[in-house]
């Protein structure tokens, strides 16, 4: 049996976060416009017999790429100041990874609360920047990275 390939199935999400408060590191932001993206990975190994599709194996587990693009209303923070120094870990901001070896990460909360109805929240932790791009005149942030998880947890709220 030899390895044919290796194909992706990636599960692709998207929240309008109109309206959401969106919590990172004690910094909560109420969401004017904005929406924020996530793709889970699910790679599979495809195994052929003699050119003949024979078997299926999962490969190795993907982190959750994430991006956030958003307009905030208002700000509340504790310990930190700005949406900004809460996602790199400025001024004493506590990373959500307990090792210490690894580079500074924060879980991602967002709290949808209708007025009627059940709200849902979704949970992205360990997240890590790699782009940050924020315009404060504009009152919007953009930033991409990965989260050390293979799924986005969902519930109930």
């Amino acid at each position: 049996m030899n390895p044919l390939y290796a194909i992706w199935h990636p599960v692709y999400a998207s929240v309008d976060l109109k309206d959401a408060t969106v919590t990172v590191n004690g910094v909560s932001v109420k969401i004017g416009q904005g929406n924020l993206t996530w793709t889970e990975h699910r790679p599979m190994n495809y195994i052929t017999d003699r050119g003949i599709l024979d078997d299926v194996k999962a490969a190795d587990e993907q982190p959750v790429d994430v991006k956030l693009d958003a307009m905030w209303e208002y700000m509340a923070s504790t310990g930190v100041s700005t949406l900004e120094d809460a996602i790199k870990g400025n001024l004493g901001s506590t990373s959500s990874d307990p090792d210490t070896c690894r580079p500074f990460a924060c879980d991602i909360s967002i709290v949808f609360a209708p007025d009627c109805g059940t709200g849902m929240t979704y949970l992205l932790p360990d997240y890590r920047w790699e782009t940050l791009d924020y315009d404060p005149k504009a009152a919007t942030i953009s930033s991409t990275g990965k989260c050390n998880v293979t799924e986005v947890t969902r519930t109930l709220s």
